[in-house]
């Protein structure tokens, strides 16, 4: 199967319903709490070097996971996903949350609307450059404060393990991970000025995930 083949297959199974109803499971468990935790803390440690945001666009927003986190900092909150499954377990989970569908790439907005963009979770899995591009070309369209968006990095043990098993025919594919020196130039050139880079981990090669705050140039 061919790379773009594979990403349109991984983004539309998240349109499947039972995907939807297990999706938040990778939050429980032994692991999952901590892992969640240390996500919203990169959340929140990028989030202080944007100007205070009183409206925020998570997107896409899946079931929800954010919206407890920005109820409590009191600023109003809009989820956009493309999948109906998932805002369906969103509007279940969080029934006050104002949700709606959308594509990332199109999204039914005015320039800068929202104070902060939110996007986690989705960078990784477009391993096409030109689709990343557009969809952070239409973060930063939106944005009027700044932009927190996720990314995998390069330099983390599970990426150059990744490259290794990729050699040596375990993996189809290598690992299409950049450095954060490329992250920074992929935001610039969508319009972006990175503030900050947080690492979810204190020892950033533990973890491939970053995410980064970026203004708008403009």
């Amino acid at each position: 199967m061919d790379p773009e083949e594979a990403q349109r297959r991984k983004l539309a199974s998240y349109g499947d319903s039972e995907l939807a109803q297990r999706y938040d499971d990778r939050w429980s468990g032994l692991r999952g709490p901590g892992r969640d935790r240390r996500q919203h803390r990169a959340i929140l440690t990028a989030l202080d070097s944007l100007a205070p945001v009183r409206s925020v666009l998570d997107v896409p927003c899946g079931t929800g996971r954010f919206t407890a986190l920005f109820a409590t900092r009191e600023v109003s909150y809009v989820g956009m996903d493309a999948s109906l499954a998932m805002l369906g377990e969103a509007r279940r989970k969080h029934p006050h949350a104002r949700v709606a569908q959308a594509d990332l790439a199109r999204l039914p907005l005015p320039n800068k609307s929202f104070d902060l963009v939110l996007c986690i979770r989705l960078m990784h899995l477009l391993r096409d450059p030109s689709l990343r591009a557009a969809f952070l070309r239409e973060l930063a369209r939106v944005a009027r404060v700044g932009v927190i968006v996720d990314f995998r990095h390069s330099r983390s043990l599970r990426v150059a393990l990744g490259h290794l098993r990729h050699r040596v025919g375990l993996r189809s594919k290598a690992p299409s991970a950049q450095s954060v020196d490329e992250l920074r130039a992929l935001l610039s050139d969508a319009g972006l000025e990175t503030t900050r880079v947080v690492h979810v981990r204190s020892i950033p090669w533990l973890t491939d995930k970053v995410v980064f705050a970026a203004r708008p140039k403009d």
